[in-house]
Parts: C-alpha cells; structure tokens; sequence
C-alpha cells in the first residue's frame, strides 16, 4: 500500500478486522519510512462489482437525465427563438403598415393643401375682378373674366359671400363690400 503522506509503498500492517457491515477488511497500517498511520479497507472483487455495476447504472442513469433535460431545455430555447422571432416579425409588419398609413395620411394632407391653396388663388382671382367692377357684375361676366367654369365660380361666390367679402346686389349680381 502507498502511504498517503510520502508515496512510499513499504507498509506493516498494525490492526486487521471486518468492517461494520461485514462486507470489506479494514486494516490499519503504518509507513516504514515516516511512521504515518493510514486505514484501508480491502474487499473482494465479487463483493465490489455489484457496486460498481450499480454505480455505473446510478451515473447512466443520471447522464440520461441531464441528457433529457439538456434536450428539454435545447427544445425549449428554439421554440422560444422562433416565438421571438415571430413576435419581432409581426412588430415589424406592424411598424411597416403604420409607416405606409402615415406616408398616405401625408399625401393626402398635401393633396388637400394644394387644393386649397389653388382654391384661394382661384378665390383671390374672383375677388379681383369683383373690386375692378365697382357697379358690380354678374356671373356670366366673372366666369369669363377669372377663366373659371360656372361650378366652381357658383363655390367660390358662396364661400365669399359667406365671408362677407362681397354681397349681392340682386340675383347673379356681385359687388364688393
């Protein structure tokens, strides 16, 4: 036996009897060489391969669990990537239709401003020709003279007159107030 404090093999053995569950020899011993004292414990090779059969199954055993849960918890991180990953691709579907929502609000803002600023050009344009004619004029006249169809002078009569920019003198006759 190699003594466990200088690594010599030369041992004598002091003391020898069975250990408490029968199964082993336990000797104690002491070093020739540093006066060390040591146990061991001697066992058949009979006696030791049920153990070390039944701790190879324990630790097979264990290495499958820790396998099965190692595949539990593999399965579980892909399922709860692709989870991500969806969600990420929904929000970003999301953020994508809310960017072409606002980029078609704005065009219409800008369409709607642009007709409105034609209408007070074409508005302004009435009005002129309203205040060179101080007598007044009629609708056919105006038509001409703005270059506008009878629609939209009809519109911008009304939208003036409600503003109290002109007034009518009689019906299809405008002066400015």
């Amino acid at each position: 036996m190699e003594c466990p404090n200088c690594g010599k093999t030369d041992s004598k053995v002091l003391d020898s009897r069975p250990s408490k569950d029968g199964g082993a020899i336990r000797r104690q011993r002491q070093c020739l060489a540093c006066s060390e004292r040591f146990t061991t414990y001697e066992a058949t090779e009979e006696q030791l391969l049920p153990c070390m059969i039944r701790e190879k199954v324990e630790r097979g055993s264990s290495e499958t669990t820790l396998k099965a849960t190692l595949s539990f918890m593999l399965n579980t991180l892909k399922s709860l990537s692709q989870e991500t990953d969806n969600l990420i691709g929904k929000i970003e579907k999301r953020e994508r239709a809310q960017a072409v929502k606002e980029t078609k609000r704005k065009a219409r803002e800008r369409k709607l401003a642009r007709r409105k600023a034609k209408f007070l050009m074409m508005t302004e344009a009435a009005l002129k020709v309203i205040k060179r004619h101080r007598k007044g004029i009629d609708m056919s006249k105006l038509k001409d003279k703005a270059g506008l169809d009878a629609k939209k002078i009809n519109r911008i009569v009304f939208q003036l007159r409600k503003q109290g920019k002109i007034k009518s003198l009689r019906r299809g006759f405008y002066v400015k107030t």
